[in-house]
């Protein structure tokens, strides 16, 4: 489990088991046992001051997992202090919804970023398009050979 609170936010990762149900822990017959969630959380906490609440603040929160894809959610912050839950099943072995970073923002009405909580892994994604300017000119500068690097994961 991570966590950490940083300004205005709170946000806690965890794992999602059999032992996550409370009839693990006392023996009492749970349905759920047979087949038990299993996933991560994601917990975001805030308690924001009135003034800048005031400003009709969004929560954004980027989630991206370990097979490269990424969520975006919306949530509307209603209340001053309180706290969103996003649950990531792996029910489907094919799609690998393990959390490898996220990031969480806070706008205001103009669209303003007025928080930002960033995980220690959070990097911006680099789009690699042919059709871009940015890399026409990259691949034209150099008559150098290019060269990479190989991050392997598990």
């Amino acid at each position: 489990m991570a966590s950490c609170y940083k300004d205005h936010l709170y946000v806690q990762q965890e794992w999602i088991d059999a032992s996550f149900l409370a009839s693990s822990h006392v023996g009492t017959p749970d349905p759920r046992q047979c087949h038990p969630p299993e996933g991560q959380r994601l917990l975001i906490g805030w308690d924001f001051p009135r003034s800048m609440f005031e400003e009709g603040l969004t929560l954004v929160a980027t989630v991206r997992f370990w097979n490269n894809s990424q969520d975006v959610f919306f949530k509307p912050v209603e209340r001053r202090r309180s706290y969103a839950a996003f649950y990531f099943p792996n029910e489907n072995p094919e799609s690998d919804r393990r959390i490898l970073t996220y990031r969480i923002q806070v706008l205001n009405r103009k669209g303003e970023v007025v928080e930002t909580w960033k995980h220690h892994f959070w990097t911006e994604l680099i789009d690699i398009d042919s059709k871009s300017p940015a890399h026409r000119s990259i691949s034209s500068v150099s008559s150098q050979p290019k060269q990479g690097s190989v991050i392997e994961t598990p």
